[in-house]
């Protein structure tokens, strides 16, 4: 299996946890970016892919995550009965598997290095 599929595999498998932690908050916004970026990463691993079509999954997973009002604004907090805000149940990793994905969405991405 060549390197670059192992490296779509991951991807998949990353956002598909992402995912699973975003669906505890069922008022996330991020929900359906994510979802339409695994979609496409499954329709390349069963279409096949170009190293374009990567960079442009890359890209599009990544955009989310910069600037004010981005994904790394996302706060998974819920007010409780007290008045006091706590964790949403079930999203204390989604720091660590936000960054799996960015990782991931990067790690399929080829910048050209000028000679």
């Amino acid at each position: 299996m060549n390197h670059r599929r192992e490296q779509l595999e991951e991807l998949n498998v990353r956002l598909g946890e992402l995912l699973l932690v975003l669906t505890q908050d069922p008022l996330c916004q991020w929900h359906k970016h994510f979802a339409k970026c695994q979609q496409r990463a499954a329709f390349l691993l069963s279409q096949g892919f170009t190293q374009s079509d990567l960079n442009e999954l890359s890209g599009s997973v990544k955009h989310v995550y910069g600037g004010a009002g981005s994904f790394n604004d996302y706060a998974p907090v819920r007010a409780n009965a007290d008045g006091s805000f706590g964790i949403i149940a079930g999203m204390d990793h989604l720091s660590e598997l936000s960054s799996k994905v960015y990782d991931s969405a990067l790690a399929i991405r080829v910048i050209s290095h000028a000679p």
